[in-house]
């Protein structure tokens, strides 16, 4: 190990990079695709309201996800 570089923190920000920048990224492309089985054309239907089911789950992730960055960021 060296000295001037500690592994395991470098690791944990490393995976709390990929978590909150990919992963909301990720989440939103989700919700977005969960949206857009909502057409008019099978709005009325199961795949309609199942795609909006997962949007909105999607959606409070990533929003959530957000207001946690942010209060970390914050926080004094």
């Amino acid at each position: 190990m060296n000295q001037y570089v500690d592994i395991d923190s470098l690791w944990k920000v490393l995976v709390a990079g990929l978590a909150g920048g990919v992963g909301l990224v990720a989440l939103f492309a989700v919700g977005l695709a969960g949206l857009s089985t909502r057409m008019p054309s099978n709005a009325a239907s199961r795949a309609g309201a199942a795609g909006l089911a997962v949007a909105v789950v999607c959606f409070t992730l990533v929003v959530a996800g957000a207001a946690l960055g942010l209060y970390v960021m914050l926080k004094k």
